[in-house]
């Protein structure tokens, strides 16, 4: 898979354990609302993977900010029973030919992340994901992820307010799937294998 907007730099991992965290998906293409052009248009991102932590780190591009937050298992698990929610209300509101606005469920976060061009990292303790089932019509419906402030742990004067994330169906389900025990371990397998390979030539 090819990096959308930032190079990535692998340290050299031994084949029993990783010592830093994986890039793990970078396919997956939420979109965020143009205020100016009056659209939604895709946006970057890139998932993190810590097997030590069995925690996920998500990188959102957002203009000039680059924004960000951790998932522990138990809270990608919670993700994932939203998902597996908003799926279902698709497949209602299709067969009902309806629209509907309405939260699904929030979802809460690990540390949260933000900085500014080039400038430097700020960092939070948590926040909300708060997971909206929206129509576009009876026959496009988007789950959007909107996020509560970022608030700075060193000063909580300080903060950063993220855009929205709107995923499309395929979108939404790719983001799923990705966070399931099942994918990450398909892809620990694959990391070990390539690093195997890769320590052959030193």
């Amino acid at each position: 898979m090819k990096v959308l907007w930032m190079v990535v730099i692998f340290a050299v991992f031994s084949v029993s354990a990783f010592a830093e965290s994986l890039t793990y998906r970078d396919d997956i293409k939420p979109m965020t609302y143009n205020d100016i052009l009056k659209k939604q248009l895709v946006t970057g991102t890139r998932v993190d993977y810590d097997p030590e932590k069995d925690q996920f780190e998500f990188y959102i591009k957002q203009g000039i900010s680059l924004v960000g937050f951790k998932l522990s298992r138990n809270q990608a698990d919670s993700l994932i029973e939203t998902i597996d929610k908003y799926q279902a209300w698709d497949q209602k509101a299709k067969k009902k030919a309806v629209t509907l606005e309405k939260e699904i469920a929030q979802v809460p976060t690990g540390e949260v992340y933000w900085r500014f061009g080039n400038g430097d990292w700020s960092f939070g303790p948590d926040a909300n994901l708060r997971m909206v089932f929206f129509s576009q019509n009876t026959e496009r419906h988007q789950l959007v992820m909107q996020f509560s402030k970022f608030v700075s742990s060193r000063n909580s004067y300080l903060g950063h307010n993220p855009q929205a994330l709107y995923f499309d169906y395929d979108e939404a389900l790719k983001l799923r799937d990705s966070l399931k025990k099942e994918s990450v371990a398909q892809f620990i397998i694959q990391a070990k294998n390539q690093a195997a390979i890769d320590a052959e030539f030193n």
